[in-house]
């Protein structure tokens, strides 16, 4: 998915919850267009939604695919929430997970950091067979290895108003231009 787009070796950082609450849902006109990120020959085409949420198209050179984002703020930081593409029916056995991505947003620069994979995989390796727990998060290996956030949204907005813009809680910010 779009974890492929920041660079990730395939293995994310997902959630349960969505880092959004019903109050914190924003939109910025400033996000819609076409971007591109030349380091990683990779694009996201971000167009208006529904309600306030938008449909984001990235292309990988490996994957492609559409997802669908809420922006929201939390203390003086905003966070883009992608989730599967609103709208499509999945089945019964698949659960929709949020994928949530630091964002800053400079004229026709756009930096978009996911949670650091390998900061979540060295505290859940450190403590095998039980869910790891930061104060304020619980999460766990799934079965494609992805770091499951399992916790409610509220703690999850707590969690990351906590943390510092520059932690080692997120990883590489992928780094898009206007086209």
């Amino acid at each position: 998915m779009i974890g492929l787009l920041l660079g990730s070796q395939g293995c994310l950082v997902v959630s349960l919850n969505p880092v959004y609450d019903e109050e914190s849902i924003g939109f910025d006109p400033g996000l819609l267009g076409g971007w591109q990120d030349s380091d990683d020959n990779s694009s996201l085409q971000i167009d208006r939604g529904e309600w306030k949420s938008y449909r984001i198209h990235y292309v990988h050179p490996i994957e492609n695919g559409d997802v669908t984002g809420y922006l929201t703020s939390i203390g003086d930081a905003r966070y883009l929430d992608l989730m599967p593409a609103s709208g499509v029916d999945r089945g019964s056995f698949l659960v929709p997970v949020h994928v949530s991505l630091r964002l800053t947003l400079d004229g026709d620069r756009l930096e978009l950091a996911p949670l650091s994979y390998d900061w979540f995989t060295a505290r859940l390796r450190a403590r095998p067979g039980i869910p790891a727990a930061v104060p304020g998060l619980v999460f766990a290996f799934d079965q494609k290895e992805n770091a499951l956030i399992v916790s409610p949204t509220a703690r999850l907005r707590e969690w990351l108003r906590r943390q510092p813009a520059a932690g080692a809680m997120f990883g590489a910010a992928a780094v898009f231009t206007r086209k």
